[in-house]
């Protein structure tokens, strides 16, 4: 299980937040250092190695997800005269019902 506090104390590192409560969504953004972003990284990279789930808070709230197969990496780049840009995105679902049974990869019963 990866347990991910995302809240920051350091003055000027607080993330910025966003909430759609018609989408029941919530979005954090941070600045964090190479080191920070990359022990996150590491970490989430371990718990969907291992199956594990994942608990997190975001927007001062908890949540939790257990990510089923696959995930979609989607990268993009942009460049213009003042700066060049990577974004990564991993998209992690949790299905449910008749869709949890039809997700990832086949099972053996």
């Amino acid at each position: 299980m990866l347990t991910i506090m995302t809240e920051r104390t350091e003055p000027g590192s607080e993330p910025t937040s966003e909430r759609d409560e018609k989408k029941n969504r919530l979005q954090e953004e941070h600045s964090l250092s190479f080191s920070e972003a990359a022990a996150f990284l590491r970490e989430l990279a371990d718990v969907l190695e291992r199956g594990g789930d994942i608990k997190m808070a975001i927007s001062q709230q908890q949540i939790q997800i257990i990510p089923d197969e696959p995930v979609t990496l989607e990268i993009s780049y942009r460049e213009d005269p003042k700066k060049k840009k990577m974004e990564v995105e991993l998209e992690i679902k949790e299905h449910f019902g008749k869709a949890a049974s039809e997700a990832g990869r086949p099972r053996l019963e």
